[in-house]
């Protein structure tokens, strides 16, 4: 499915596939380098960090109006009646969205683009692809998906960063949605690891299929999954002991 319009994904390409392996570490990172300035947004909210930081972001919810014409303007091509099994899955996403205040108000769609792939289009529809559904556990699809829901908090300045072509600030927001999605998952009585598991696999499904479009949007693979366990530990009080090993 070709969708008009803004489609800020997490796995269209491939999640971060520039950059090496090897590039892993954040240790030795300057101050001013994606993953610190991610991580020192989260260490400077304060108690309660993540999901704190969604409730005050949160815009208000488009109006039926503006989400019907979002509707019709959607293509049919591409899209997918879900089985049964699908269906069941993305029912799994209800906790997610209520938590997010979008239940109702963001309509879930399956999608064939012929890789992994999960995006929040318009703030309107979340588009899963078959291939996403298929690879990921339930746990890992709400992760994703709730990355996803964290892109609506930081909406005008993803636009913004992708109009000016600010890899390093589009890499940051990414990071910031991850960190978000991690507070989610805290809230829901789980830890980070889902997030690490979805977006390996999704990067590396991708890069075997060559979805490597927009990489320049994520920070290298290594270097993602590092910052999804540090932004746990920030967020669990850790902070200090995590800043501590990037350059000041």
């Amino acid at each position: 499915m070709k969708v008009q319009g803004v489609v800020l994904a997490i796995g269209l390409v491939g999640l971060g596939l520039s950059g090496s392996p090897a590039a892993a570490g954040a240790k030795g990172l300057d101050s001013e380098h994606p993953v610190t300035r991610a991580l020192a947004f989260f260490a400077t909210q304060g108690d309660g960090g993540g999901f704190d930081v969604a409730r005050r972001l949160r815009p208000a919810p488009l109006s039926p109006g503006v989400r019907a014409m979002v509707m019709r303007a959607l293509p049919p091509e591409g899209e997918l009646t879900p089985t049964p099994a699908e269906l069941a899955r993305i029912a799994g996403l209800d906790p997610m969205l209520d938590l997010h205040e979008r239940r109702g108000v963001v309509l879930v769609k399956v999608i064939d683009v012929g890789h992994a792939f999960v995006g929040l289009h318009a703030r309107t529809v979340l588009l899963l692809s078959r291939d996403a559904l298929s690879l990921l556990e339930a746990e890992e699809l709400q992760a994703v998906a709730a990355h996803e829901m964290a892109h609506e908090l930081f909406w005008d300045e993803y636009a913004e960063a992708r109009e000016r072509s600010d890899e390093r600030r589009l890499q940051e927001l990414e990071l910031e949605c991850d960190g978000i999605a991690v507070a989610t998952a805290s809230r829901l009585g789980q830890g980070p690891e889902a997030l690490v598991e979805a977006v390996t696999k999704m990067t590396r499904y991708n890069e075997r299929r060559g979805a490597m479009g927009t990489a320049g949007r994520y920070v290298p693979l290594a270097q993602r999954r590092q910052f999804i366990r540090d932004v746990a530990a920030v967020l669990d009080g850790r902070g200090q002991a995590v800043l501590s090993r990037f350059v000041p």
